[in-house]
């Protein structure tokens, strides 16, 4: 069966139980967490997919090279933060002088300069001074604040390609009893102010990646220990039949889908029933009707690789990048489980718990 129709499959029973179940399972891949583009540039509530901002400093960390960010399927651009764009240590880096030219370009891979407080600058004063050296640096380089085009694009395009956006630079700097510095502050119009251009590149997923999401997770919700309250027996199993013949033929560096969700701890505790595998609770259909970042019991989509260890790989299996959102890397737990879990993986974290428990027993007993 054709993907399109086991994703039409899943939402029509989501739609039957309750419109948040859908709803849930739509903002799955239909927005994304801002976790390092600034404000007045995340593209809030937009696809997994759209063009990105990808920090220089993650791609040098990740060592991805030009050719691999090209597989950024609707746009990258890499923002130079600070010091980085004449930062020595970086000279013989053939991606770094590859992508200090494509300051501004509509390519696919683009770049900015970029003035901002980063961690651990709560007075920014890295950022004020990295750019008055710059300015030193470059007198001739000539400040464009990056905004949207005025031209009208296709319906739903806006968020996709570096050729809507142009400009090439980017700044807020504010702190002590300095003056604030900001590239956008005074440009005429709202639009220009905050032109919403980028997704942060952690949260990425192209659209095969996203299906392959989608279809492993919402697999893991068909085994909640009380689903067929909500379906019958034989098109439960008609279901997760499909939804098994898709996740088997789909393979990535770290394994095949249908075998990652088998194995993940959250079916595999009680034989294929849905459990939080950490609260080691089962799950039940109607935790999904929503999500409130203040309830703990709320069913969070979770990463087996916390999003804060900025890792992006190249897949070659699939000749693309991938990111914390892949397949592979999400499972389903409470948010409190999540908060537990912090950035240790599952595997950590229950290590880490058997230590406790170790150490616990001598004062117990």
């Amino acid at each position: 069966m054709k993907i399109s129709q086991i994703k039409r499959n899943l939402n029509s029973l989501f739609r039957s139980i309750d419109p948040l179940v859908h709803t849930k399972f739509s903002n799955i891949n239909g927005k994304t967490a801002n976790v390092y583009v600034e404000p007045h540039l995340f593209q809030d509530r937009t696809s997994r997919n759209n063009r990105v901002l990808i920090p220089w400093k993650s791609v040098n960390k990740n060592n991805l090279s030009l050719e691999e960010l090209n597989t950024f399927s609707n746009g990258v651009c890499v923002e130079f933060v600070n010091y980085d764009f004449f930062n020595d240590d970086y000279l013989n880096n053939v991606t770094f002088n590859e992508l200090k030219t494509k300051l501004g370009s509509d390519d696919n891979v683009s770049s900015i300069v970029s003035f901002k407080t980063e961690d651990g600058d709560p007075g920014a004063n890295t950022a004020r001074e990295s750019f008055n050296k710059f300015k030193m640096k470059f007198p001739d380089f000539a400040f464009k604040p990056i905004v949207r085009k005025q031209q009208e694009f296709s319906r739903g395009t806006l968020g996709k390609g570096n050729e809507k956006w142009e400009g090439n630079s980017y700044f807020i700097i504010k702190g002590g009893q300095q003056y604030e510095l900001n590239s956008h502050k005074d440009l005429s119009s709202e639009r220009e102010r905050n032109p919403s251009l980028f997704n942060p590149a952690i949260e990425f997923a192209n659209q095969e990646v996203c299906d392959d999401i989608f279809i492993t997770i919402s697999y893991f919700f068909l085994h909640c220990h009380d689903i067929e309250s909500y379906i019958g027996k034989k098109d439960l199993k008609n279901l997760k039949l499909d939804c098994e013949s898709y996740l088997n033929n789909r393979d990535y560096d770290e394994g095949n889908l249908l075998e990652y969700c088998i194995k993940h701890p959250t079916l595999s505790f009680e034989n294929g029933t849905l459990m939080d595998p950490i609260q080691v609770e089962k799950i039940n259909v109607l935790d999904f009707k929503g999500w409130n970042e203040d309830d703990p019991s709320s069913i969070a989509l979770c990463h087996n690789e916390a999003v804060n260890k900025d890792i992006i790989k190249f897949d070659i299996t699939n000749n693309y990048i991938v990111t914390a959102a892949r397949p592979t890397n999400l499972f389903w737990s409470r948010q409190y489980s999540n908060m537990l879990q912090q950035s240790y993986t599952l595997n950590e974290f229950f290590e880490l718990e058997a230590e406790r428990v170790f150490r616990r027993k001598k004062f117990l007993s």
